[in-house]
């Protein structure tokens, strides 16, 4: 009966033990398996990311670095390198299309180092093709070839045969660049086969395109017709977003060889297939070529129509393709900021998840040895037990488990004295367990005057403590406590866990957890939140400190605070309803939402900012919205500047474009006259020595006139250079209008014309404060100009009237007037119109007009018309504020 009982007994814990090690065991189980999972789902993710990104970065620049972006966050975060070497390729990619080949290479450089890290010798091939598409755009076809080279050796030898037609394709372009027919034709061959078989037909349709253009440079016509009309068969089964080079190439070639073959019929419907497609092209190979051939056509058979038609459809071409390349730069370069943003952000980042794997590996180890040590300890004891009662035989077994368990255990009795401890206690404590029999733990270990006991720690699951070893080395411990009952006494067994690394590496999380905070302050980054309700009523939402200061109201008081609205910080209404629209659309796809927005500051300041948010739904009434607020004002002014610096550079080229041809042609002209005037003398005085002073006379006016026009020129330049310099001092004094126009319209006069301006002064008018010098440049400058462009036409008209307290000056003539095209130059120094041709100038006379009256405090305006006349305005005031 009472083996029966006894062997129930043991079946029944047997069992007991069991259940609960393996439903621990299962638990951990499912845990580890769920984090497969989501890994592997992930990595799948990233990898889509970065084919979308290659497959779009010969079609969408921006879609194609959008995706890199995305790819390379997600690698980022998942510690996924073979992923973050991909996207860097990637980034490269649509940089060297942009041919932004510092970032370019820059990225490349990147994605190198991770795949020779990893000994990944087909991303360091992909690299290599990367690298040779870039110096094939810097034009180093011999550097470019050499990429292509070490790539194709590569994948030569490999299964893969799309990469294999790839770098067969970009090896036959580098022979194609450096006229290596032969060559070139082998490896498009090639390239040609494999991508048929792989109906990768955008590949097949480039090789089709490059054969064609090597047989069409050979003249070797009707080969390359047979080529480009291959290329043309193909082309309806390219996609909708894929690169079409080889289509317009195909119809550009195959118009050109019906021109040469004197089908001008052929050539025009080849020529208008082209015109078609041109519109919805995101490049702009042969679009130029197409529309000269077009408008080469309609000039030889002088179709006036059509040849406006087509040179107005050309120009619009033109506006929208810059229109475009302005836009992708902006997209690029705010994306470049985006991408420079998230180096910065993952690698303060990538330090914080290592110790965050770490303490998580070390928690997780730490529950680990929990388990099992509880499990061990668990059969240890019921083993104890069951042996105790059955017989003594297994003590010397029972004392090997206890002595090699793989924590520290230690026994102690109920006044905290210690019995015996493990080998691993010995290490952890430096000491053997003969050497501390008998002592009080915590006095010896924690503290002399310690009066813990161990009934204490039982109350708690984990009990930490600093113990100084007898070495002087100090160790952080956890200790757990269960008390067990032998020989109807009362003993506890302490479970202790060594804490100083694990410790160590939560400080350190600490201290960059707060290194990012201030990253995030440097930033200028902060968080806000509040929900729909509060945003349609208008309320400011719950702002981070650093929001505060970002909007200025981080020192106002709460009541202030109180009163404020989100409108209150936006400068009109077309932003507040902009943003209402972006919550509205992100409610209703419960998307997240990143735009940037002008806003005023409490003090008033104009501030840009970086606004990112989601949306969360508690229930249909409580919609919740929370995000990020980033400060990018000095981002914003940068690019301004950048813009107006480019700006400023090209108004530079254009000016000394306009020096270079005034003066090689306001120079040539007197200098060619004074040095014919000199031979003509010296050949008269060889021939006559007597000549006759009327002669000599002749011939040295010329060269006077000559050296006078020189000498004006240079006088013009030089009183620019000081307006602009601020050297010229203003002299106000009361000047006679009516003298000083009776003066003038007596003396100016231009060579062979009569003519003298009518002039008409109000009384009232007569008298003004202004500088006589300045004034009178002005004057004389603009009625010359009167008379000059309005040769054997009705002469000019000057009237002067008081308007209050201005002097309205205007002088009118009935000349050639000034082009459209011309009038936004007119006060530029060294421009002339279009329509000036043979009448002599500088292009200086109105630049220096236009310094002049500013000086002065007037203005003037100038109204024109081509072929019927220019009407020059000049408000000039009573008593000028820049008077002296």
């Amino acid at each position: 009966m009472i083996k029966y009982k006894s062997e129930n007994i043991e079946l029944i814990i047997g069992k007991s033990i069991a259940a609960v090690v393996l439903s621990v065991l299962l638990c951990f189980n499912e845990v580890c398996a769920q984090d497969v999972v989501i890994k592997d789902h992930t990595l799948i993710m990233i990898d889509s990311l970065n084919d979308l990104s290659k497959r779009y970065s010969f079609v969408d620049n921006i879609k194609a670095l959008k995706y890199a972006n995305e790819a390379l966050e997600l690698a980022l975060s998942y510690n996924y390198d073979e992923g973050q070497a991909f996207a860097f390729r990637n980034m490269s990619a649509v940089y060297s299309a942009q041919y932004s080949f510092a970032e370019s290479i820059e990225y490349i450089k990147k994605a190198l180092d991770i795949f020779e890290t990893l000994d990944n010798q087909e991303g360091i091939a992909n690299c290599n093709i990367s690298l040779g598409n870039t110096f094939n755009r810097l034009g180093q076809d011999s550097i470019a070839f050499g990429y292509y080279k070490m790539a194709y050796d590569f994948f030569d030898n490999t299964q893969d045969m799309e990469r294999k037609s790839i770098a067969s394709h970009n090896l036959g372009l580098a022979f194609f660049m450096l006229s290596e027919k032969e060559n070139a034709i082998s490896k498009f061959q090639k390239a040609l086969e494999f991508s048929l078989e792989l109906e990768n037909y955008q590949l097949a349709s480039s090789c089709l395109s490059y054969l064609g253009e090597i047989e069409f440079k050979s003249e070797n016509f009707e080969s390359a017709k047979d080529y480009f009309m291959r290329s043309l068969g193909i082309s309806d089964q390219l996609g909708s977003d894929a690169q079409k080079y080889a289509t317009m190439s195909a119809l550009y070639h195959l118009a050109l060889i019906h021109k040469n073959e004197d089908d001008t019929q052929g050539m025009m419907e080849y020529l208008e297939a082209a015109l078609k497609m041109i519109p919805n092209l995101n490049f702009s190979f042969f679009v130029n070529e197409v529309y000269e051939e077009v408008i080469s056509y309609y000039q030889e058979r002088n179709n006036s129509e059509m040849l406006q038609f087509y040179t107005s459809q050309f120009v619009e071409i033109l506006k929208g393709k810059n229109n475009r390349i302005a836009e992708d730069k902006t997209n690029i370069y705010l994306d470049l900021i985006r991408s420079r943003e998230l180096d910065k952000k993952y690698a303060e980042a990538l330090k914080t998840k290592e110790i965050n794997e770490k303490i998580v590996e070390a928690n997780l180890q730490e529950i680990r040895i929990l388990v099992i040590t509880t499990a061990v300890l668990a059969i240890l004891l019921v083993i104890i037990v069951y042996q105790f009662f059955r017989n003594k035989k297994n003590l010397n077994a029972i004392k090997s488990i206890y002595n090699n368990a793989g924590t520290a255990l230690v026994l102690i009795d109920d006044e905290g004295g210690i019995i015996r401890w493990n080998k691993f206690s010995e290490e952890l404590f430096g000491e053997a367990s003969a050497n501390v029999l008998g002592k009080n733990f915590f006095r010896e270990y924690v503290s002399k005057d310690s009066n813990i006991r161990p009934a204490d720690l039982e109350k708690s699951y984990l009990n930490e403590f600093r113990i100084i070893r007898k070495d002087g080395k100090a160790k952080e411990i956890s200790v757990s406590c269960s008390r067990t009952l032998i020989n109807s006494k009362t003993f506890y067994v302490f479970y202790i866990l060594d804490r100083s690394e694990l410790n160590k590496l939560q400080r350190m999380n600490d201290f960059y957890q707060v290194i990012l905070e201030k990253s995030n302050e440097i930033a200028k980054i902060g968080t806000w939140e509040m929900s729909y309700t509060s945003f349609l009523n208008k309320e400011l939402p719950t702002l981070s400190s650093q929001v505060q200061e970002i909007l200025e109201i981080d020192q106002i008081s709460t009541q202030e605070l109180q009163q404020l609205t989100w409108t209150s910080f936006f400068p009109s209404e077309e932003p507040i309803n902009r943003l209402m629209e972006v919550f509205e659309k992100a409610i209703e796809c419960n998307k997240a939402f990143d735009l940037e927005l002008s806003l005023i500051s409490y003090k008033g300041n104009d501030i840009w900012i970086r606004f990112i948010g989601s949306v969360e739904f508690h229930s249909v009434d409580d919609i919740r919205l929370f995000g990020t607020v980033q400060d990018i004002t000095d981002i914003k002014n940068g690019i301004n500047l950048i813009e107006e610096n480019l700006k400023k550079e090209q108004e530079l080229n254009k000016l000394k474009s306009r020096f270079i041809s005034m003066a090689s042609h306001e120079f040539r002209t007197p200098l060619s006259t004074i040095t014919s005037s000199v031979e003509l003398i010296q050949m008269k005085m060889a021939k006559s020595p007597n000549l006759i002073v009327d002669v000599l006379n002749k011939h040295t006016t010329s060269i006077l006139t000559q050296v006078d026009r020189l000498e004006k020129t240079l006088d013009g330049i030089l009183m620019l250079e000081k307006s602009m310099q601020g050297k010229i001092k203003t002299s106000f004094d009361r000047i006679d209008l009516r003298e000083l126009f009776g003066e003038l319209v007596d003396t100016i006069n231009v060579k062979g014309d009569s003519r003298k301006p009518k002039l008409v002064i109000d009384p009232e008018a007569r008298f003004v404060m202004s500088d006589l010098n300045l004034l009178h440049h002005v004057l004389q400058n603009i009625i010359s100009n009167s008379l000059k462009y309005s040769k054997e036409r009705q002469e000019p008209e000057i009237s002067v009237e008081k308007i209050v307290d201005v002097i309205k000056i205007e002088i009118k003539d009935y000349g050639i007037g000034i082009p459209d095209s011309d009038k936004s130059g007119l006060f530029s120094s060294f421009y002339r119109g279009k329509n000036t041709t043979g009448i002599k100038g500088t292009g200086l006379g109105l630049s220096i007009v236009k310094e002049f009256v500013t000086l002065i405090g007037a203005e003037i305006t100038i109204e024109s018309e081509e072929g019927k006349g220019t009407l020059v305005s000049i408000d000039l005031p009573l008593f000028p504020l820049s008077q002296n």
